[in-house]
């Protein structure tokens, strides 16, 4: 089980958290094009390393180059929604935007289909939010805690003019959080990062039986006097028998095709990347039988997948979910046989050792030398306990 503590000292910001996360390791590239499936264009996503009082710290800016449209809720979850990303991003993606439009619109007296985002046509909170939560995925996050938020106070501008802090709309979406007061007069705490918390985190320690994995530093955009504006994220790690990660299980219900065609589909999808694929036989509506084809893959070759499965097949619609999973640890062994070297697997659980043979190494040696293939099994676990 992997899980996020926000330290929250020093406020809260969008950019903040994006910075902290990509800064515990998530792999930029892989990030990049994944943010680039949206339909917003025209801005740059830059990611440096910069000095905070002494401490290195991730700083990520999100420069607009072309003109954005005025941008409301709808526009933006029609933007999530047509896009690419698991069905994990879209959802938690939403919520957060959800969360920030119903604060706007308490505040200003609105509708929340009235309610538009100023930060420039609503790109840099589209970067934030998004890229969050794909960091998010990226790390295999299963649970994100959070520290009390720190909150400053003063005037600042607006879109709608002098402005108290913190913000009205940070109050609104902090309501019933915990907060704690700092003397700076300056924006701690912005409504995009205080949504992103409230939607997606608890306020609350995390369990004593995680331990620390990695820490990530996220620094804002401002020097601030007497504060260090820097978001520390700690990856939490559960010491457990299990290694866990997502993956997403692509299903569909087929009753009209030539049953010698699944073998076929079974081994295009294999080669496609598949974990596992397999069939069910089922009953279906009018009585009729089927069976459900169902494939396991990591969550950035989904598309592919699917694509195997609508040219190779009959089905007009396929089912999504992403699935958590937990695998036993494993590495690779080779074990020396009477009939030669094999190769296997060999796993630990609740102290015991597992070790598992390579079928094909087996099939080989069995039709190589005309030996029962329980032969060969037998031999490789009579080798392996030496």
């Amino acid at each position: 089980m992997n899980a996020i503590y926000f330290d929250c000292y020093s406020g809260i910001a969008g950019d903040m958290i994006l910075a902290a996360l990509m800064d515990l390791g998530v792999d930029r590239d892989q990030w990049l094009n994944s943010l680039g499936g949206l339909a917003v264009q025209g801005y740059n996503v830059e990611i440096s390393e910069i000095n905070r009082r002494g401490y290195r710290a991730l700083r990520v800016e999100v420069t607009v180059r072309e003109p954005q449209p005025e941008r409301h809720l709808a526009d933006i979850k029609k933007i999530i929604g047509k896009s690419n990303l698991s069905a994990w991003v879209k959802e938690k993606s939403g919520d957060v935007f959800t969360c920030l439009a119903e604060a706007e619109a308490k505040v200003h007296g609105k509708s929340v289909e009235k309610v538009h985002f100023h930060e420039v046509g609503a790109v840099d909170a589209i970067v934030d939010v998004v890229g969050t939560c794909l960091a998010l995925e990226s790390l295999a996050v299963n649970e994100i805690y959070s520290s009390p938020i720190g909150l400053g106070r003063g005037l600042s501008k607006s879109a709608h003019g002098p402005m108290p802090l913190p913000p009205p709309a940070t109050l609104e979406i902090l309501r019933d959080a915990p907060v704690h007061f700092h003397e700076t007069e300056t924006e701690l705490a912005t409504p995009t990062g205080a949504a992103i918390i409230k939607s997606l985190a608890k306020f609350q320690s995390p369990p004593e039986e995680l331990v620390l994995s990695a820490v990530g530093y996220g620094a804002g955009s401002k020097v601030i006097p007497g504060l260090p504006n820097v978001l520390r994220a700690l990856l939490l790690k559960k010491e457990e028998q299990f290694e866990a990660d997502r993956a997403a299980l692509i299903e569909t219900n087929i009753d009209d095709m030539n049953p010698e065609i699944y073998p076929h589909v079974i081994r295009k999808l294999l080669e496609a990347g598949a974990m596992d694929a397999y069939m069910i036989p089922v009953i279906m509506k009018k009585g009729r039988p089927g069976i459900v084809l169902s494939a396991l893959c990591p969550l950035n070759l989904r598309e592919k997948l699917i694509d195997v499965i609508y040219r190779e097949t009959t089905t007009l619609g396929i089912r999504i979910t992403q699935v958590d999973r937990l695998k036993l640890p494993r590495k690779e062994i080779r074990v020396e046989t009477e009939w030669g070297p094999i190769r296997g697997k060999e796993t630990h659980w609740e102290g015991k050792v597992r070790r598992t043979p390579e079928f094909e190494d087996c099939r080989r040696i069995s039709e190589e030398k005309g030996i029962p293939l329980q032969r060969i099994y037998q031999a490789f676990y009579s080798a392996s306990k030496d």
